[in-house]
């Protein structure tokens, strides 16, 4: 491993995954040569702030060094047949030198929630420190960049998509942005921010510390977007999710022992669209991005929910029919704030465990800042809800009535639901005559229909103490009464899949849909898994098959991966 920045070597260096490139790690003279050589139709361009300011006051576009010109970047890639997205880092980005910003602003070392500093190894093995976004003078040295990358998109009228985008890593399930900082930077700056919100004297309780530093948190990484939003102007598109594959401190030590292995990073990119971020590799190593992970990253993401996550319509409206999009049975709604992972989880209650085991990763867990992106409904996908009582305020509690009262199927705990909502609740069916059914299941249930609409409500916290299996039984019995249309798969241990679906064509009128199936094999055994095809499922088409034996039976399918295995199979859905 080194700590400089190596010289670039190969196509590897300057497209590094996903279709990014990385314009600095080559000569300008160079670029419509590699974008030729490219076969992406999309070109994902990150700007490197320390590329074009050393200082953070003085900047270069083009005016000394010809790799800036971004204009004639952009230019280049719209003559090779390229379209150009650029992605500008609101937080530190692991991919970049001093986590991208200039030499002279990184000061003061951005340390995690372990009070440790953070510790990335780029697709180079090269060592990415990460300093503090916290430090006052950063911020006012980004407003400078930005408003100079502003005017200069206007002036030279670059018409591409500018997405911000906040740079993370997941740890024990949850996406941690590298914004975050336990520093004496952050200290600081935290402090001024509590001296302006509680009252002289007063002591906070440790649930109110930490809302309050979630509070800044959230408000700083605002204002780096903020910012952007009206220095950039109408190139402006939002503000995106990046999880960086193996950029957690676990796969960083992983990497240093040369323990690491693919099937260590395959897991992230499941949680990424889970979770609906996107997962990065570009810290990966090229040499370990071959066979059965480059196919799962070119399948599921380059060539999917990456170019739909960036259309200009919504992610969630699928207007496309050619175009298939992940199926999902359940959105699953989990509150971050700061405290609400200190109540009752979906991971006390087994319930990723049931997911995972029976549908895959076909559900999508949605926070309260994507809320809003999953409020159009898919018209080809219906879904099951389910909420925390003890994330239910104004808006979740109108949602949840909202999508009942729409013929949705909605599922509540009521752990920890307000005295006020759950006497709303209670109103709400005296007013509309509704009937509760009230059952004893583990725990007590109540079962509310209005027309085609279910509200489920359970009481997590009257569960005895469960196994798993338990638990398993219990969501067993529950998601049974939905009657989803799906097809399980047996023997799956060890087996990497993934459900997507799409309206059927004109011309597959007899069915309803088609749904695609991806399956991967990332160990060194062979695997075989059998599926039980009722009368609603047929099998449409088998593609790219790779090390597989796909043999079909009536009513039954068997496919059997040799390692590094894989194939694609579309079922056509009827009812």
């Amino acid at each position: 491993m080194t700590l400089t920045t190596p010289v670039p070597r190969d196509l590897d260096t300057v497209f590094p995954g996903e279709n990014w490139f990385f314009y600095w790690k080559t000569s300008a003279s160079l670029w419509r040569t590699k974008l030729q050589e490219f076969p992406g139709t999309r070109i994902i361009i990150p700007i490197n702030w320390s590329f074009h300011s050393e200082t953070g006051d003085q900047f270069d576009f083009e005016e000394h060094r010809p790799e800036t010109n971004l204009k004639k970047l952009y230019e280049i890639a719209t003559e090779v047949g390229k379209q150009v997205v650029f992605f500008l880092p609101l937080t530190p980005a692991p991919f970049l030198p001093n986590g991208g910003l200039p030499h002279l602003l990184a000061r003061g070392l951005a340390l995690n929630n372990e009070q440790m500093a953070y510790g990335i190894i780029d697709a180079d093995e090269n060592l990415i420190k990460i300093y503090s976004f916290f430090d006052p003078r950063v911020f006012e040295a980004f407003d400078k960049f930005v408003k100079r990358l502003g005017q200069y998109f206007a002036t030279n009228k670059i018409p591409a998509d500018v997405w911000g985008i906040r740079c993370g890593y997941f740890k024990d399930g949850f996406f941690r942005s590298f914004l975050e900082d336990t520093s004496k930077t952050f200290e600081q700056a935290f402090s001024r921010f509590l001296q302006g919100k509680k009252a002289e004297d007063q002591t906070l309780s440790p649930i109110e510390e930490k809302q309050y530093a979630f509070e800044f948190n959230k408000t700083v990484q605002d204002l780096y977007a903020t910012n952007a939003r009206e220095n950039i102007g109408s190139n402006f598109e939002g503000a995106l999710d990046v999880a960086f594959l193996g950029a957690s401190t676990a796969k960083f030590l992983k990497r240093l022992s040369g323990t690491i292995s693919t099937v260590d990073y395959t897991s992230e990119i499941y949680e990424s669209l889970a979770k609906d971020i996107i997962p990065s590799s570009v810290l990966i190593s090229h040499r370990l991005k071959k066979g059965v992970l480059s196919r799962e990253l070119n399948d599921l993401v380059a060539n999917s929910y990456l170019p739909a996550r960036l259309s200009a319509n919504s992610a969630y409206e699928y207007e496309d029919i050619a175009v298939f999009s992940p199926l999902s049975f359940f959105k699953v709604y989990e509150k971050i704030d700061g405290v609400s992972s200190m109540f009752q989880s979906w991971e006390q209650l087994h319930l990723w465990n049931y997911l995972q085991k029976n549908f895959g990763w076909s559900y999508k867990i949605i926070s309260n800042d994507t809320l809003k992106l999953h409020e159009n409904k898919n018209p080809y996908q219906e879904h099951i809800h389910l909420f925390h009582g003890h994330d239910v305020d104004r808006t979740l509690f109108n949602f949840i009535l909202k999508t009942f009262m729409n013929g949705g199927r909605v599922i509540l705990n009521r752990s920890g639901l307000s005295e006020d909502y759950s006497k709303r609740l209670e109103t709400f069916f005296l007013e509309n005559s509704l009937n509760v059914e009230k059952v004893s299941f583990k725990t007590q249930i109540q079962n509310i229909a209005l027309g085609e609409g279910r509200l489920v409500l359970i009481d997590g916290d009257q569960f005895q103490e469960m196994d798993s299996s338990e638990y398993e039984d219990f969501w067993k019995n529950i998601v049974e009464t939905f009657s989803l249309v799906h097809v399980p798969i047996q023997n799956v241990e060890g087996i990497d899949y993934y459900w997507r679906t799409r309206p059927s064509s004109a011309n597959e009128l007899k069915f309803e849909e088609i749904r695609r199936l991806s399956l991967y094999n990332p160990t060194s055994y062979r695997k075989k898994i059998r599926m039980n095809l009722n009368k609603n499922f047929v099998v449409y088409k088998v593609l790219d098959e790779i090390n597989v034996i796909v043999q079909t039976y009536p009513n039954e399918l068997e496919v059997e991966l040799s390692p590094e295995g894989s194939v694609i199979i579309d079922f056509g859905v009827f009812s």
